[in-house]
This record gives C-alpha cells, structure tokens and sequence, in this order.
C-alpha cells in the first residue's frame, strides 16, 4: 500500500469520506484490488490511504466488537467476489458501496467511532 498522506485544510469543511479510485495488484496470494479511500474530517484534516476490500471487512467487524454494534446496524457493503473481481464494472460498484458505508458510519456515530475510523484510515 502507498504512504499515508494527512493534510490540514480550512476548519469549516464538512466530514466525508471518498473512495475515489482503485487499482490492480498482483501479490503473491493473488491479484486485489486497492481502494483509494478519503477522509474529510470536521476539523479540516484530510487523510487518504489505500486499502484492500478485506481491510474495510475487518473494519466493520472491530466497529461491531469495539463498539457492540448489533451487526445488522451497520450498512451492508458488496460482498466478497472471487471470479470477476477485476472487472471495472464490479469494482466500480464495489467502491460506491464502499464509500456508501464509510460514510454511514463516519457521519451518523459518536467522535470516539469517528477518531477509531480515522485511526483504521491511517495504519498503513
């Protein structure tokens, strides 16, 4: 994965989160996908990290163990693919969903989930 990249920006923006782009890799195990991710916090710190979809899965799964989420609370996302995972039409879907549920987390929990999200966000 690429560095981390944090930035401060005017302290009037809103907070978001973006999945705004992805690519290919070719590792090891196999070839994935990695997704450009965004946050834009309330404070107007902007951090942007890449990560794997199995990262947004163990994400989910630490809000619901962290935070005792009832599982079913928290926005579905697209489920795990193993045929036709690179194909651009799917990971095009899969980023929207992605970034469907960051943003559901991100804008509607407390601060303590949003500084857990931004602290995910910026391992590497």
């Amino acid at each position: 994965s690429s560095g981390i990249n944090a930035e401060y920006g005017d302290k009037r923006h809103r907070k978001f989160v973006q999945v705004t782009h992805s690519r290919n890799v070719t590792g090891f195990f196999g070839d994935y996908s990695l997704y450009h991710c965004t946050l834009h916090t309330s404070y107007g710190k902007i951090i942007s990290n890449e990560k794997r979809y199995s990262d947004f899965v163990s994400l989910r799964e630490a809000l619901v163990k962290t935070f005792r989420f009832p599982p079913n609370s928290l926005l579905d996302f697209p489920e795990k693919k193993v045929i036709g995972k690179l194909k651009e039409d799917f990971i095009r879907q899969r980023q929207q969903g992605l970034e469907d549920f960051m943003n559901s987390v991100y804008l509607r929990y407390s601060q303590d989930i949003n500084n857990f999200t931004e602290q995910w966000l910026c391992k590497g």
